[in-house]
């Protein structure tokens, strides 16, 4: 069964109106406020280019370009290759190949008898797991046991 979702149109509004709009109006207030809500043309490693021609270093950075910075040429190849693969995309019911390789290659790199990898969507996810995986493991029982002394 197919489902439509009536949205708002939002064709017309500049990004920081829609954004205000249906996002939070006050992250477009608190950037304005600090002169950093800038259009930017391109973003490339370290570098933000602006609309009107400047070019920031990105000292703040956000989530995904820690790493590798914006637009990395390799991971842009990467992520191409694998778009025209057509393949299956976050499917529940498929063993995905790639993701069964980039285990086996994180195993062997971290070393320590490592045999199992879990991915995380978010680093919440991670923790939770850990939490999880550690009430299972009779060590970290042990631990949880111990008595702190007190500093009374």
């Amino acid at each position: 069964m197919l489902y439509l979702v009536k949205t708002m149109p939002t064709l017309g509004l500049l990004a920081t109106d829609a954004y205000s709009d249906h996002v939070n109006p006050q992250w477009v207030k608190l950037l304005g406020l600090l002169e950093m809500n800038v259009s930017y043309e391109r973003c490339l490693g370290a570098e933000l280019f602006t609309a009107d021609g400047r070019r920031i270093l990105d000292f703040l950075s956000g989530y995904c370009v820690h790493n590798a910075g914006h637009n990395h040429p390799a991971i842009i190849d990467a992520l191409k290759e694998e778009l025209d693969r057509f393949g299956p995309v976050m499917l529940q019911s498929n063993v995905a190949k790639l993701a069964g390789e980039l285990a086996g290659r994180l195993c062997g790199l971290a070393g320590g008898g490592m045999t199992k990898v879990f991915f995380a969507s978010s680093g919440s996810e991670g923790v939770e797991t850990a939490i999880k995986f550690a009430r299972g493991t009779p060590a970290a029982l042990d631990c949880s046991l111990a008595t702190v002394p007190s500093t009374d």
